[in-house]
C-alpha cells in the first residue's frame, strides 16, 4: 500500500505534526467519496476546514477500510537555536518528522515502499532534498515522490489525521474532543504516536 505523508502546524504555532497513512488508493478514494456524499463537500478536503462532527464522520468512514498510520509530533523541538533562522528551523523539524514517520513504517512494509509526500508546503529545492532523504530511507526497492494534495485522496486523509493530532496537542477547548475521536485507533494500535523530544536519537513512543 502507498504511504501518504502530510503535516499540520509549524514552528510559528508551537506544534508541528506529520502523519504517514498507509492505505490502498482505491480505499482512500472510497472514503473521500463517502465523505463528500454525506457532507456535500466540494473541492479539496482539509483538516483545518472541517468541524468536529464532520471529522468524526470521516474517521467512522475509515473504520470500514484496511489502513494504519504513524503520527509524529514535535513540541519541545520547535524552539530554534540562538541566531537560527525560524524558516530554516521549520524545515529542519519537518524533515525530522518525515524521516521519523517513514522509518517507523518500514518494519510493516511489504516489498517496495511507495512514499508520497504533499507538495504544498515548501519550495521545489527544499522538497527535492526532503524527497531524496526519504528515498535513502526506503532503499533501492522503494520510491519517494511528491504530489499536490488535491490530486490524491490519500494525501487529503493524511492531512486530516495530521490536523486532528495537531489540535489534540493544542491546549484549546477542542483538545479533549479531538483526543476522543482518535482514542479508539490509538488503543488498538491502528495509529501509532511518536513524540519528538528534540533529540533525533530519542523519541517517546506513545499509544495513549
Amino acid at each position: 500500500m502507498p504511504i501518504y505523508c502530510d503535516e499540520s502546524g509549524g514552528v510559528g504555532r508551537g506544534v508541528m505534526t506529520l502523519a504517514a497513512l498507509s492505505i490502498d488508493a482505491e480505499a482512500a478514494d472510497e472514503v473521500l467519496a463517502g465523505f463528500r456524499e454525506t457532507t456535500g463537500l466540494r473541492g479539496e478536503l482539509k483538516g483545518s476546514r472541517i468541524d468536529l462532527t464532520e471529522r468524526a464522520q470521516l474517521f467512522q468512514l475509515l473504520e470500514a477500510q484496511r489502513w494504519h498510520a504513524t503520527v509524529s509530533v514535535a513540541v519541545s523541538a520547535l524552539t530554534p537555536a540562538r541566531d537560527e533562522d525560524r524558516g530554516d528551523h521549520d524545515i529542519e523539524v519537518y524533515a525530522e518528522l518525515l524521516d521519523d514517520v517513514v522509518a517507523a513504517m518500514l518494519p510493516d512494509a511489504a516489498g517496495g515502499l511507495q512514499v508520497i509526500i504533499d507538495d504544498g508546503r515548501y519550495g521545489p529545492a527544499t522538497l527535492a532534498l526532503v524527497r531524496n532523504s526519504v528515498g535513502r530511507l526506503v532503499g533501492p526497492l522503494g520510491s519517494a515522490s511528491l504530489a499536490m494534495s488535491h490530486t490524491l485522496a490519500g494525501l487529503q486523509l493524511a492531512d486530516v489525521i495530521a490536523n486532528t493530532f495537531f489540535n489534540r496537542a493544542m491546549p484549546t477547548e477542542r483538545q479533549g474532543q479531538m483526543a476522543g475521536i482518535v482514542a479508539p485507533f490509538l488503543e488498538r494500535g491502528q495509529i501509532k504516536l511518536n513524540i519528538l523530544t528534540g533529540d533525533p536519537e530519542r523519541h517517546n513512543q506513545s499509544g495513549e
